[in-house]
């Protein structure tokens, strides 16, 4: 996976427009209603990003830590949380290396952020969330549904195309799903200021029984399927959520 091509600055460029505050602010909403967070609650954000979600957490009474393994979305973060007069343990770990042992009232990873190693990996990571959490702790993982993406790929000869306009500035994302796998493979050109530019990473994508089957033998005592609102998952969704209980 081409990390520092992905995050760099042209995720700044064609990306950071989309994220407005007001999107963070609704989905900040949305964790804590779907995770079930009460003030004071310690809570893990992980991967945190450049803070978007874990500074309005904070904000609003929880205490907070955020891991991630870019320093310069760390840096990012901490500067928000500063302006913004919050409290936030912001620190630089890869999520193949959190050793956190029953620390936190609940997790969330939010934003697509699950899935971009193989599938032996993914699962530990999976029990490294689990074991974060303190018995009863909730983890609330957000992910694209694979089934939105079928017909699309139908469509369009097995392959899903977004292009995404700045200006003059162009970024062409290609995606093919290997339907053996589960896995979808992407490449993603950007051509900025005359400079072409071209990242490639894989995501896994799971229906609803096999990631439920994932944090079972994760070793959560309890897993359910969502939509984005918390209402019933379909195939018409546009996000899945599962919610862990430790």
């Amino acid at each position: 996976m081409d990390w520092d091509l992905l995050f760099g600055e042209n995720y700044d460029h064609f990306d950071f427009p989309d994220l407005a505050p007001e999107l963070s602010e609704r989905e900040a909403a949305s964790i804590v209603k779907l995770a079930g967070l009460e003030r004071g609650m310690t809570l893990l954000d992980a991967p945190c990003g450049h803070g978007r979600h874990a500074n309005i957490l904070a904000s609003q009474g929880h205490s907070v830590v955020g891991v991630d393994r870019d320093e310069r979305f760390l840096a990012m973060a901490a500067d928000e949380a500063r302006t913004m007069g919050v409290d936030v343990d912001y620190r630089r770990i890869d999520l193949r290396e959190m050793s956190f042992d029953a620390e936190f009232d609940a997790a969330v990873s939010w934003y697509s952020s699950f899935g971009y190693f193989d599938d032996e990996t993914d699962r530990d990571i999976l029990r490294r969330y689990r074991r974060a959490l303190r018995p009863g702790g909730r983890f609330l993982l957000d992910m694209h549904p694979l089934y939105r993406h079928i017909p699309s790929l139908l469509a369009n000869h097995e392959r899903h195309v977004d292009v995404l306009h700045r200006g003059e500035d162009l970024a062409v994302e290609i995606q093919e799903l290997d339907a053996e796998a589960s896995r979808y493979y992407s490449e993603k050109v950007t051509i900025r200021d005359g400079k072409v530019e071209r990242a490639r990473f894989s995501v896994r994508m799971f229906t609803a029984p096999e990631i439920l089957e994932w944090f079972r033998t994760a070793g959560f005592s309890e897993a359910r399927v969502m939509d984005e609102h918390g209402g019933t998952f379909t195939v018409g969704s546009r996000r899945l959520v599962v919610l862990g209980t430790a």
